[in-house]
């Protein structure tokens, strides 16, 4: 076949089908990212109305839900109901939780007569603990007590649920049967969400 017969695509260099191909693609390219940029030229857009309807005020944003809440735990004060024995005894108590240890109130001396049934922590005893909550959630409180007597050691437990956006009920504590001591936990809480 002589070079008159053959196409006249195949006497192009293959340069040049190249440099075109790539123009359109770039031409296309340009068009593309005009039309999302909104660099495009646009319609005008058509007149407003003389008399424009009422917008509706808007509707304020709902508040949202926070993700977590920080619950703080103030140990009020302990009713001391049976101390275990005769006269006083020394008690100390462990709070946790969800696991976590709280705090410990120290070896004390507790009294189920009048004048010794309400017991405030000391300003040196630690009774403030913080735990974080998602909404819904609730967390175990715990209180272990025990005495640390020579003859007879006596310990005491207790339980109660802690919600973010309720108060904590009375924790009441009691060694055995309510004999070996029994006790009462009153906390104060205060949530602020996060």
């Amino acid at each position: 076949m002589s070079d008159e017969d053959k196409r006249w695509y195949t006497r192009v260099p293959a340069i040049s089908i190249a440099l075109v191909a790539f123009l359109v693609a770039l031409t296309t390219l340009i068009n593309n990212v005009r039309e999302i940029g909104g660099l495009k030229d646009k319609s005008p857009a058509a007149p407003a109305p003389a008399a424009a309807a009422p917008v509706p005020a808007a509707k304020p944003a709902e508040p949202k839900a926070p993700s977590r809440y920080s619950v703080l735990l103030t140990l009020d004060r302990i009713e001391v109901l049976n101390d275990g024995t005769n006269g006083s005894t020394t008690w100390s108590f462990d709070v946790s939780a969800g696991g976590q240890d709280l705090f410990q109130l120290p070896a004390r001396d507790y009294v189920d007569g009048e004048e010794g049934r309400d017991v405030k922590p000391r300003t040196s005893d630690p009774s403030i603990g913080r735990v974080v909550l998602v909404p819904g959630q609730e967390m175990l409180i715990k209180i272990s007590g025990r005495t640390g007597g020579i003859i007879s050691k006596l310990s005491a437990s207790g339980t109660a649920t802690l919600v973010a956006d309720r108060p904590l009920a009375p924790i009441r504590v009691l060694g055995g049967d309510g004999r070996d001591g029994e006790f009462i936990f009153h906390f104060s809480t205060v949530a602020t969400p996060q």
